[in-house]
């Protein structure tokens, strides 16, 4: 509609395929002094079999996939003779999807856009997951990240409670939808070698004492891997029975010193076979 030189509009956007509303739009626009803005409105829009983010964005291909769970928000788009602005925020309160780092369940927060259109936010943004499973299944997470320009994601902190410790992601950064391999590394806290062992279901092993350690693990399109994992036991001669690693010089087949390595077994501590 134009009236006294103002254009208004209203507009439904539906992904053609699918016929999925994707947002509303909401224009208007002063013709002579050339300012307007744009409102999008997103309502429960929802993932699922039928429905994918890669039908939205290209962005989260390769990236996520069966991505089931449902996002809204609002966007707001401006413009005048001095460049052109745009802010958004959006949020989910429970989004399960597969990713090269393994299966994803019950992602959770709010993302504020301080450049929608560059797709980047401020330092900050924070989500909790329920669940994630790179090969043994840790719970009761927190993300810390930032989006930035150029379709960058960086780190800035991750960490869930596991195996009676803490297992923290240190900082990085590294573009979406890139095949490529990449490196996340965590950090080991308080490890109980007894749940930990557990978690990991080896058979005929068991081992008690508490570790740190790191684990550099390594994500690509055929799925994670641990590259040079390492736990130290805090305390010398804990317990850790297995027939290829008895040490006589401990009873019950403890090891001395304050380095255990599982090489004996098959896996270098932290690497860890994927499962499922």
């Amino acid at each position: 509609r134009l009236v006294d030189g103002r254009i208004a509009a209203t507009a439904t956007l539906r992904e053609p395929v699918s016929q999925t509303v994707v947002t509303r739009v909401v224009i208007d626009h002063d013709l002579t002094a050339g300012t307007g803005t744009a409102g999008l409105m997103v309502a429960d829009l929802r993932f699922g079999k039928s429905f994918q983010p890669e039908q939205v964005t290209r962005l989260t291909l390769g990236v996520v996939a069966n991505v089931e769970g449902t996002v809204s928000g609002r966007g707001m788009i401006s413009w005048d003779p001095g460049g052109v602005k745009s802010t958004g925020r959006f949020s989910t309160q429970a989004l399960n999807f597969a990713a090269a780092f393994g299966p994803v369940s019950g992602l959770k927060g709010e993302i504020y856009f301080d450049d929608l259109l560059a797709m980047a936010t401020p330092p900050g943004q924070r989500v909790t997951i329920a669940s994630i499973n790179p090969g043994t299944l840790v719970t009761n997470g927190t993300i810390v990240y930032q989006l930035l320009p150029g379709q960058r994601v960086a780190i800035e902190r991750g960490d869930w409670p596991f195996a009676g410790g803490d297992l923290i992601l240190d900082p990085t950064n590294f573009a979406f939808g890139q095949d490529a391999t990449r490196k996340l590394t965590f950090r080991v806290v308080g490890l109980d070698a007894a749940k930990f062992i557990q978690q990991l279901e080896f058979e005929n092993l068991a081992a008690t004492g508490i570790f740190d350690g790191i684990l550099p693990m390594y994500f690509d399109a055929n799925g994670g891997r641990i590259e040079g994992g390492r736990l130290v036991v805090r305390q010398p001669c804990r317990a850790f029975r297995h027939p290829a690693l008895l040490d006589p010089r401990c009873p019950q087949g403890l090891v001395a010193g304050s380095q255990a390595r599982l090489a004996g077994y098959g896996h270098p501590v932290g690497t860890w076979p994927r499962r499922g």
